[in-house]
């Protein structure tokens, strides 16, 4: 029977048909199972691969975002710490508690400014070492820089100021140490923290003045009739003068009347009264109090 089915084919063709026959049959029967578990251990390969490498990026970039709060706040302990060398340079010639404190304060800064400056060193080559493109993380990188020296071009400058003050450059530019560093700014931090929480801010004038600068505006009613004074919610910082509540005791007003549009508890102030009977000056008798249901203090004078 086999030669009748492979006479018309010769030896050789029927070889040829025989192999065919078994390739065909091989596709039919898919890959081995050694095959299937290779291919098996080359995805788990890859897909742990790609999982240490999402894990760097995103550890990387965690990393970094820290870091840029770190320098931020720096920047921030920074200009305060100017504003209040700037303030405080009259006392220079005071010698004393007051020319250390001043000096203290200056080398505080140039602690800080190195400090973030040599953060974003060590993030710049971890970035680049990392070879992610994060494109975001060096423009981020490159605004901090561009803060920074604006800053170390700052301190240039108060130091030749303070060296014409009778300070050496030596004793301006001198470096804390890491822990003197660490203790000095703990203490801004906790000096900016208590002056953050005593501050308040204030506004007076008459309505028109207060309306322009976007303190007040008048909500309610119809057709101009039954509306009331309130504050802007939208009121931007700028039109309010920054007040400590530790200090501010009295506040000149010398106006015919006066409302207060914020809320303060009665008995915690007074409104002085002159001998014309107009309103000279409001009185804080009871700070705590004055400046519980508000850190603003808005007033309308006529």
């Amino acid at each position: 029977m086999k030669t009748q089915i492979f006479s018309g084919y010769g030896r050789q063709g029927a070889i040829v048909f025989i192999g065919a026959a078994m390739t065909l049959a091989a596709c039919q029967s898919g890959p081995s199972a050694e095959e299937l578990a290779r291919d098996k251990d080359r995805a788990l390969a890859d897909n742990a691969r790609l999982e240490a490498a999402l894990h760097a990026k995103d550890s990387l970039i965690g990393a970094m975002a820290l870091s840029f709060d770190d320098i931020e706040q720096n920047i921030a302990l920074m200009d305060d710490q100017g504003k209040v060398l700037h303030a405080n340079m009259d006392d220079l010639e005071k010698g004393g508690d007051k020319r250390d404190k001043i000096l203290k304060d200056i080398q505080l800064m140039n602690g800080l400014l190195h400090e973030s400056q040599d953060k974003v060193t060590k993030l710049q080559h971890e970035l680049d070492r990392s070879n992610y493109k994060a494109t975001d993380l060096r423009k981020k990188l490159e605004a901090i820089q561009s803060e920074l020296a604006t800053r170390d071009t700052a301190l240039m400058r108060m130091g030749d100021l303070l060296a014409r003050r009778d300070l050496t450059i030596e004793q301006v530019n001198q470096q804390l140490t890491a822990f003197q560093l660490d203790i000095a700014e703990r203490g801004a931090t906790i000096t900016q923290l208590e002056k953050d929480i005593n501050t308040a801010y204030m506004a007076k004038g008459t309505y028109k003045e207060l309306e322009k600068q976007g303190v007040l505006t008048k909500e309610g009613g119809i057709v101009g009739i039954g509306k009331h004074v309130g504050l802007n919610t939208n009121a931007k910082p700028i039109a309010f003068a920054a007040v400590d509540v530790r200090e501010l005791h009295t506040v000149p007003l010398n106006a015919h009347r006066v409302t207060l549009v914020t809320d303060h508890p009665a008995g915690s102030y007074e409104l002085v009264r002159d001998a014309k009977d107009d309103v000279a000056a409001l009185e804080i008798k009871d700070a705590d109090r004055f400046w519980q249901l508000s850190k603003y203090l808005v007033v309308e004078v006529k």
